[in-house]
């Protein structure tokens, strides 16, 4: 840690404090002042208090690696900002954490921004341990960000979001034609009212002008709950990202791929207990990859099913509906949902005639009670392949690629004797997935050719993500 160069041990003057690199301050003129003096190891502390009306921070520095320059609060979770206040981020290697923003409001831009849209930059910069509560307009239609990101590499985690009630999403990755290799991850995203509109998503990632970048951002072990704003809890809008590991529970909504394409989702929970409009996947674009999720308890049907695949529109523009092509959708486990499949929806509206292609439906175990409406083809000419799917329940006439068989679910977990491992031919080209939705390792011997997402094993589950700030606790 460094110390300054005018400091012996210890300087203290106007109430404020510096010590083994370490600044103590009061208020922002004394951040403003000390701020510019920071070097890598040294960290600013903020009083604690509700002090914190009305002021705009600027964390502005160049940390190093293992070395970074930190904000901080010096009691976690009791430095709170309100009124309409906001923070930015801009440089290198920083850390905020701690820090709360309740009650407050803004008229645009972002609480917190990590970098911006001016070309003012931050790489590997971490946002944790810090919460944004009911920071709403009295007028929901305002439209502004709780959190922004751009730039390369940083990092939003252990964060809590709760009570969003305007226009703007909690969490926003900015592209700029350059993969950014974001993190989300280990956050607790909360009661997000309806909003009634478009723009309650929760998190998005891109715009629809940049879809065709690559993002590379990883959201993962986030747990949304409540999370009803609007169709799409998660809007995907880039290429090449990953959505894996989280829980989605109680929220009337869907992860969407909304443009772009070769996205991942894996390893989630959807559990809806039977909220109304709750849902899974939706589907637009080419190359996506959605294997080792449960979905239960889901009442969502049309573009809110387990699994929606939309129909596109020819010469489709960058905010349209884009075909759907050569996507996965493998080794899912579907419990007591509404609607398993809708294949092609929308087809024939606002210009949608082109049917999915090249549409895989592999290694799936589906458990309903009501077969007449658990799948839905909307396009006959739709390329749908069904191969190695089980199905538990009553039947109706099921396509190619379905047994039937009586199997036990305990607690929301599919079980299964060892028998089941070869119910069916393994097609060439069957995805070969090394562990299930626990992080638990497939038997070598028969690895991924069994069906679901929780497989059946003797090794112990690695995965038991905790999220939110430690204060929390």
């Amino acid at each position: 840690m460094r110390v300054f160069a005018f400091m012996v041990t210890m300087w203290i003057v106007a109430g404020s404090s510096v010590e083994a690199g370490n600044v103590f301050v009061r208020d922002p003129e004394q951040f403003e002042k000390y701020v510019t003096r920071l070097a890598p190891g040294d960290t600013i502390v903020l009083r604690s208090g509700e002090e914190w009306r009305d002021v705009s921070l600027v964390f502005e520095g160049e940390g190093e690696p293992g070395r970074p320059i930190v904000l901080a609060a010096r009691d976690p979770g009791k430095t709170v900002f309100t009124g309409q206040s906001r923070l930015r981020i801009l440089g290198r290697h920083l850390v905020v954490t701690g820090l709360v923003f309740r009650d407050g409001s803004l008229s645009g831009g972002s609480v917190i921004s990590i970098g911006s849209g001016r070309g003012e930059s931050a790489q590997d910069c971490r946002l944790t341990d810090t919460a944004i509560i009911d920071y709403n307009p009295e007028d929901s239609e305002v439209n502004y960000k709780w959190v922004s990101v751009y730039g390369r590499r940083n990092r939003v985690d252990h964060c809590y979001f709760k009570g969003q009630t305007h226009v703007g999403q909690a969490v926003v990755v900015w592209l700029n034609g350059e993969p950014n290799n974001h993190r989300i991850d280990h956050n607790y995203f909360a009661g997000r009212p309806n909003l009634g509109r478009n723009g309650g998503e929760t998190i998005r990632i891109g715009t629809s002008a940049r879809s065709m970048n690559v993002s590379q951002t990883v959201v993962e072990d986030n747990l949304f709950e409540n999370c009803d704003g609007e169709a799409e809890i998660i809007s995907v809008k880039s290429c090449e990202n990953v959505i894996r590991r989280n829980a989605f529970f109680s929220s009337a909504g869907t992860v969407s791929l909304r443009h772009g394409n070769r996205n991942r989702v894996e390893g989630n929970w959807f559990v809806g207990n039977g909220k109304a409009s709750s849902g899974g996947v939706r589907v637009m674009g080419e190359g996506h990859v959605i294997v080792n999720n449960h979905l239960e308890g889901l009442t969502g049907r049309g573009n809110r099913a387990a699994l929606t695949i939309l129909s596109g529109v020819p010469d489709a523009a960058l905010n349209s509906y884009w075909q759907v092509k050569n996507v996965t959708f493998a080794h899912n486990t579907v419990i007591d949902c509404a609607a398993f499949t809708d294949i092609a929806f929308g087809h024939g509206q606002r210009g949608r005639s082109l049917a999915p292609v090249g549409i895989r439906i592999s290694a799936n175990v589906v458990q309903s009670t009501d077969p007449n409406r658990a799948m839905t083809v909307r396009d006959a000419t739709a390329d749908v392949s069904w191969d190695r799917n089980l199905w538990t329940g009553p039947t109706t006439d099921l396509p190619e690629g379905f047994a039937v068989k009586d199997v036990s679910f305990i607690k929301g977990a599919f079980l299964s004797e060892l028998s089941s491992y070869s119910l069916l031919a393994i097609p060439e080209g069957d995805p070969r997935l090394s562990s299930d939705i626990d992080g638990q390792r497939r038997l070598e011997s028969v690895a991924g050719s069994d069906v679901g997402s929780d497989a059946p094993t003797r090794y112990t589950v690695p995965r038991r993500p905790l999220v939110g700030p430690k204060w929390m606790d």
